[in-house]
């Protein structure tokens, strides 16, 4: 694959924690354009892979190139020019709860984009209705509403600066079947309506089917499966087996049983 038909470039990345080896020299690509979604039992290294990307912690070693460009290491107003690029749905949401849902959405045109406050909501409005919320939510607050809407503030929030890279955090987690479904959706228009590149990381299956073009699951800090969605079903790799069925017996054993033991 030549250079500029990957977004995300990452070459030996390691990252421990005292004697917790987390990231283990991982290698992986994201294209331009794609929606990839990175899968793996709790523990293996999705959330630190991500935060490592986006510069909220610091690899021990390797390289991550965001569109050709060497990030690590890259601090100040050079660190803020790619974060710039970036957009992303928090775990939690993550929203402001003193802040109404209007400038929770508009937080990074704000304060990154330096967007006065009058374009700002107006702009942010616009966002929110596309995830499905109106003008008249605008003022609410955060407490005011159910944690999938929040979710839905979340994304409008990634989204409303227009990033060419977009970050999912556990986009299903906390909220119902259904409304994890249309989150996905929502994820998916989202992306396609931005010509954005996206990352995922879940443990969800359903979600990842949904939302993404190629899957790489994750094992001991390795990324030890990388293809297609629809090749997951007859991968012919037994880490992605055992993880899609739910199976005890297979190579991710061991964690399965220290997992279980916490």
């Amino acid at each position: 694959m030549s250079e500029a038909a990957v977004k995300i470039a990452i070459r030996g990345l390691s990252k421990s924690f005292g004697a917790n080896h987390v990231l283990t020299e991982l290698d992986l690509d994201i294209r331009d354009g794609e929606s990839l979604v990175i899968i793996g039992a709790s523990g293996t290294g999705k959330s630190v892979l991500l935060k490592n990307i986006v510069g909220i912690l610091t690899p021990d070693s390797g390289s991550i190139k965001i569109a050709g460009e060497e990030v690590v290491g890259v601090t100040g107003n050079s660190r803020d020019r790619i974060n710039r690029k970036l957009g992303m749905l928090f775990q939690g949401a993550a929203l402001f709860d003193s802040l109404p849902l209007w400038e929770n959405a508009a937080f990074g045109l704000m304060s990154s984009h330096r967007m006065g406050r009058d374009e700002a909501r107006k702009k942010a409005i616009d966002f929110l209705k596309q995830v499905g919320l109106s003008e008249a939510d605008a003022n609410r607050y955060p407490s005011d509403i159910s944690a999938g809407a929040q979710k839905r503030v979340g994304l409008a929030r990634a989204i409303a600066t227009e990033p060419e890279i977009l970050f999912f955090d556990e986009p299903t987690t906390g909220i119902d079947p259904v409304m994890g479904d249309i989150i996905d959706s929502l994820i998916v228009s989202c992306v396609r309506n931005l010509g954005a590149t996206a990352l995922t990381i879940t443990h969800d299956m359903e979600s990842a089917r949904r939302i993404g073009d190629r899957v790489a699951m994750i094992y001991e800090g390795k990324i030890v499966w990388v293809g297609d969605v629809a090749e997951i079903d007859d991968s012919g790799n037994a880490f992605i087996h055992q993880f899609i069925h739910g199976s005890v017996e297979g190579p991710m054993a061991s964690l399965i049983a220290a997992n279980a033991s916490v």
